[in-house]
C-alpha cells in the first residue's frame, strides 16, 4: 500500500505511520485548523490571581510543587 511506505528522510516505524494515518478523524480534541482563540477577560482575571496566591518552589528532592505564598506581616 502505497499510504505506509517510507519515504526519504523519514526515519518513523511502519507503525508510527500507520498510526498517524487515523489522526485527522480520530487526533486530539485540542488540535484548531483555525486561528488561535484569544483567552476570554475571566480567564486572565483567574490565571493572574492565582499566580498572586501561589508559587512554585523546588524542593530538596527536586521535585517542584505548587504552595500558597507567604502573606507579609
Amino acid at each position: 500500500m502505497a499510504l505506509f511506505r517510507r519515504r526519504p528522510g523519514d526515519d518513523r516505524t511502519w507503525g508510527m505511520r500507520f498510526t498517524e494515518t487515523f489522526l485527522p478523524v480520530f487526533g486530539p480534541a485540542s488540535i484548531r485548523r483555525g486561528p488561535a482563540v484569544p483567552p476570554r477577560p475571566e480567564d486572565q482575571a483567574r490565571e493572574a490571581e492565582l499566580r498572586q496566591t501561589f508559587e512554585r518552589v523546588t524542593g530538596a528532592d527536586g521535585h517542584s510543587y505548587v504552595v500558597e505564598r507567604r502573606r507579609p506581616g
